[in-house]
């Protein structure tokens, strides 16, 4: 039905459901868009999932002197995809320089 390179996108198939009247057809077409939802579903979910080292790829060191900032932000970068390494003090941080870590003072 699409060309191979061509993802079908599931708002082309929305429309095609809503101008279709026959019954069999509309059901053929909803389980078609019910297959390409599923499918960037686990697309999203492999994705989220994924092995730190799978993910992106990008590694983050964070040094803080400020426990409950060192509990709350690595979370966060965590959820965008960063592999987060925590540190407490910027000396050892600086003693110890590892150059796959990406690094950003703020």
């Amino acid at each position: 039905m699409y060309p191979v390179t061509e993802k079908p996108s599931w708002k082309k198939i929305a429309r095609r459901a809503v101008q279709e009247r026959d019954p069999d057809k509309l059901l053929a077409i909803i389980e078609e868009l019910n297959a390409v939802l599923e499918a960037g579903a686990n697309e999203r979910r492999a994705r989220l999932y994924a092995p730190p080292g799978h993910r992106i790829g990008k590694r983050l060191l964070f040094v803080d002197d400020e426990p409950n900032i060192c509990l709350t932000l690595p979370p966060v970068f965590e959820q965008h995809g960063f592999q987060v390494q925590v540190g407490y003090l910027v000396r050892s941080a600086c003693r110890h320089p590892q150059p796959h870590l990406r690094c950003c003072a703020l």
